[in-house]
């Protein structure tokens, strides 16, 4: 290598150490970047790495920003009725319940209810009697009677006069009224199963 050479890259070097030492690099390179060294807006997602920061590395307002539960929103539309599902199979017979006791026995048999009525004549007579006799087949269960038109009648009797009649008398006291009058009587009647 030439003498002249030698000195040119001498003299390259000297000056490129000057620069550093002038411009302070080693000293800049150590310094920490803070926010200041960075424009607003120049850092976008891309730069950031994925999962690089964490919940606790932010702010607190941003924090509860974050972890606030939203207001709940309106109720959604009501799904449409799913397919009926398949019949289950049929469970197995309970077993059978103890008889109960067993209940009072009924009274005869009792059909055929019915009221007959019979009125003798309004007259001026001063004793009537009645006779009134149930449908043929059909027993007297009970009746009554009643004298209409003259307050001074008496009922002498109202009774069953066998299996199937009913009976009944009146008359006025003192002898025959000036004015007509006449007895009202009635037979229950009915078919009864001994």
């Amino acid at each position: 290598m030439t003498r002249k050479r030698t000195a040119s890259i001498a003299a390259a070097t000297a000056t490129g150490l000057g620069v550093l030492l002038a411009t302070g690099l080693p000293a800049d390179a150590a310094r920490q970047i803070t926010g200041a060294d960075i424009k607003n807006g120049s850092i976008t997602r891309k730069d950031v790495r994925k999962g690089s920061l964490t919940l606790d590395r932010l702010s607190g307002p941003t924090q509860r920003l974050i972890l606030a539960r939203g207001a709940t929103g309106p109720t959604g539309p009501r799904g449409a009725t799913g397919p009926r599902g398949a019949t289950g199979p049929r469970g197995a017979t309970g077993p059978r319940g103890a008889t109960g006791p067993t209940g009072p026995r009924g009274a005869n048999g009792v059909s055929g209810y019915e009221i007959v009525q019979r009125s003798s004549a309004n007259d001026t007579a001063q004793t009537k009697s009645l006779a009134i006799d149930c449908p043929a087949g059909k027993v007297v269960l009970g009746g009554g009677a009643t004298a209409a038109g003259n307050d001074t009648a008496v009922l002498q009797s109202s009774n069953p006069d066998g299996n199937a009649r009913w009976s009944a008398r009146a008359t006025i006291p003192g002898g025959a009224p000036g004015s007509g009058w006449q007895l009202n009587g009635y037979a229950i009647c009915a078919n009864v199963t001994p």
